[in-house]
């Protein structure tokens, strides 16, 4: 018998087992067998990264949101929420992962942080956004606020802010 392991194949049947398999003697089939388990970490590592936000993904997704939201006049009715439009409009700008987790959450703000002073009506409804991802929030008011017991339709035209951190 020889030193080396060239006569060994690069495939072998194991015991009790009717699939062929790489063989760890022969070079060939021990590299195959390396660059098997580097492509298979690449390749996870490729969707680990394609699934999450990254900051600026994050930040131009939320702000053509918006815009989008002002481009055209929206049908407001009682029964709308403004949560769904938001988080539907982040969605359609197909930045960032395609399976992304959003979440909008209305928010009550202080009369006091509104323009600096207290007021009766605010003129908007705010929601803050974010991302399990990244813990980076955005403020979203948009503006008029949601009728809350009307059930008439109007078309109105929404004017969006958006301001990074919660409201």
């Amino acid at each position: 018998m020889r030193g080396d392991h060239d006569d060994e194949p690069i495939f072998i049947r194991r015991r009790g087992n009717p699939r062929y398999v790489y063989n760890a003697r022969n070079p060939i089939g021990l590299a195959l067998i390396v660059i098997s388990v580097v492509v298979a970490a690449g390749y996870m590592y490729y969707l680990f990264d394609g699934s999450r936000w990254s900051e600026s993904e994050w930040r131009d997704a939320v702000h053509e949101a918006a815009r989008d939201l002002e481009s055209e006049p929206q049908a407001l009715s009682g029964g709308a929420r403004y949560e769904y439009w938001i988080e539907d409009a982040i969605k359609a700008t197909g930045v960032g992962p395609e399976h992304a987790l959003i979440r909008v959450d209305a928010v009550q703000e202080s009369d006091a942080a509104v323009d600096g002073g207290p007021t009766t009506d605010r003129g908007h409804d705010a929601f803050e956004v974010s991302t399990d991802d990244l813990e980076t929030t955005y403020c979203v008011r948009v503006s008029p606020p949601l009728p809350r017991s009307s059930m008439s339709t109007r078309t109105v035209s929404l004017q969006v802010d958006v301001r990074e951190g919660p409201c």
